[in-house]
């Protein structure tokens, strides 16, 4: 009689199948580790904008209209009636997910510059060993065309699960801390919520990202309509497993610096 004999990375691989129960739902997965957000105390005031839903923003200029489209409507996040779009892949044992807003203008960080219309931001959150013993681990903070990635312990959870990300006033980057001084710098931009609180819980309302299959906006890989950006779909990291944990110095300077304020520097997220 022969005896199977198995080993260890065989017997890990026919234990994952076994707990197959965990891969089978990743939006769950996305519903449980999603963003809490935090907005200053300014945002909804004239041109300071709450996050905008893309495919109205975009039939807007499908239409001709090209006037300035500022979502002002607190009510509008709080409710959960503007979506945050997500996107996932499995990257080794762990479970990469990014999250995304769109907003359908940036007011000036200064007297007179840093405006545009329409703007993407994101946060990507680890959930390792996702399949076995998922757990909430490295967090990843998008701003100004940057990022920067922090380790348990060094950011704010809200119901334990879901990181908080504080969103500045008016490029709309996301922090894991509060403050700002109010100018143009990479960390600078007010982020200060106040007694006004003001919140989005983004497990209320996602719509995932796809390829194909999703809305229209999704699918189209012009920039026209973005105002000369890609869409996340056509972003090069879209590959969620080539991400490294900060873009530009190392030093705080006033131009992109995320790695000084990053937990794991450039290294793979």
């Amino acid at each position: 009689m022969r005896v199977a004999r198995f080993t260890f990375p065989l017997l890990l691989l026919l234990l994952g199948f076994a707990h197959s129960g965990n891969g089978a739902n990743i939006a769950q997965f996305a519903r449980d580790y999603a963003p809490y957000l935090r907005f200053d105390s300014e945002a909804g005031n004239s041109d300071k904008c709450f996050p905008h839903n893309a495919q109205d923003f975009y039939s807007t200029r499908q239409a001709g209209d090209w006037s300035r489209q500022c979502n002002t409507d607190y009510n509008s996040v709080v409710t959960g009636t503007i979506p945050t779009y997500w996107h996932a892949m499995t990257c080794g044992y762990h479970l990469h997910i990014a999250y995304w807003h769109f907003y359908g203008y940036n007011d000036d960080c200064d007297c007179c510059s840093g405006e545009r219309d329409a703007w993407w931001e994101f946060i990507v959150v680890k959930i390792r060993d996702w399949d076995l013993s998922p757990r909430l681990h490295e967090v990843m903070f998008g701003q100004k065309k940057g990022w920067y990635t922090r380790i348990p312990g060094h950011y704010e959870t809200f119901n334990v699960t879901h990181p908080v990300a504080y969103v500045g006033k008016s490029h709309h980057g996301t922090f894991h801390d509060d403050g700002g001084t109010g100018t143009c710098c990479y960390y600078e931009d007010f982020r200060k919520p106040g007694s006004s609180d003001q919140y989005m819980k983004t497990w209320e309302n996602l719509m995932e990202m796809k390829e194909t299959g999703g809305e229209e906006w999704m699918s189209d890989p012009g920039t026209d309509f973005w105002h000369g950006l890609h869409s996340p779909v056509y972003r090069s990291d879209w590959d969620l497993c080539s991400l490294v944990g900060c873009t530009g110095s190392n030093l705080q300077v006033c131009g992109t610096c995320g790695c000084h304020k990053s937990d794991i520097d450039e290294d793979p997220f």
